[in-house]
């Protein structure tokens, strides 16, 4: 009797502790058009875009891969530079603004360089300019800066000609 009860209380110990290597580890997407791919390799086949705050389950890992699931139950590799194991915080507005995902930054300067100072080009940041006398020529600068245009496929190919992130060695 003893024995029975000792390996039901086994078996449940057991069952409990290999239910969560199932499951997987949750994490989220933290990046934009974050692929799902068919292989640990940049070049692979990609199965899936997922949005940011997507849920995945880690099933494993390889160097910096994950093999995933998805909440619809498609698995595949992300890179692990796409993923977080905290859900990214939903931003409050749409904006242009170069510091608008920092608005619950804790950054802070005394002084700002006046160069530095225009380039969210808000409000603020116009009339903090205009007080300082930051030269129109280099406000003129910064909008150049700020209209180019860069595709994902440039984004993409800038990263494979450079080794960088998921296409590293």
């Amino acid at each position: 009797m003893k024995k029975r009860h000792f390996m039901t209380a086994l078996t449940a110990v057991l069952i409990f502790s290999v239910i969560p290597v199932f499951a997987g580890d949750a994490m989220w997407v933290t990046s934009d058009k974050a692929r799902l791919k068919s292989k640990p390799k940049a070049s692979s086949t990609t199965l899936a875009t997922l949005p940011v705050g997507s849920r995945v389950s880690v099933l494993e890992s390889k160097k910096r891969w994950y093999r995933v699931r998805t909440s619809s139950g498609e698995k595949g590799w992300m890179y692990r530079g796409k993923l977080s194991d905290t859900l990214p915080a939903k931003e409050t507005e749409e904006s242009d603004n170069l510091f608008s995902s920092m608005q619950s930054s804790s950054i802070s300067a005394d002084e700002a360089q006046t160069s530095r100072s225009i380039r969210g080009l808000s409000k603020e940041t116009e009339q903090y300019a205009q007080q300082r006398g930051t030269p129109e020529v280099y406000k003129k600068a910064l909008d150049q800066v700020l209209a180019i245009r860069i595709t994902d496929k440039e984004v993409d190919l800038f990263l494979k000609e450079g080794k960088i992130g998921e296409y590293a060695p």
